[in-house]
């Protein structure tokens, strides 16, 4: 179900045609993104970082990554680096880690 709904949010974050009205409610969907990747890391026993996870966490952080520079997506990319369980493991791919490292 939390794979699902990151699908859903990823969906509506990169379709051109879903246009919010406010700007609240795009930084809202990115903190719902990123909340549902660290509850999934933290409930799904080999986390989200595996090669076989549901969620395409590096799409993900690339999403993040090419957001306008006023929405300050720092902080959601804090959060991946530094609350989930699972991000240190030898099974996360080394491209994910410098993806996700890099300023």
């Amino acid at each position: 179900m939390l794979s699902t709904m990151v699908k859903v949010c990823i969906r509506m974050l990169e379709t051109p045609t879903v246009q919010f009205r406010k700007q609240e409610t795009h930084l809202f969907m990115l903190r719902v993104l990123v909340g549902l990747i660290i509850l999934y890391d933290h409930i799904h026993p080999n986390g989200a970082f595996v090669k076989a996870s549901n969620i395409d966490v590096k799409g993900c952080v690339r999403l993040l990554k090419d957001q306008p520079e006023e929405f300050q997506t720092e902080n959601l990319l804090n959060a991946l680096r530094y609350t989930t369980a699972h991000l240190n493991d030898p099974s996360t791919s080394k491209t994910l880690k410098a993806l996700l490292m890099e300023a």
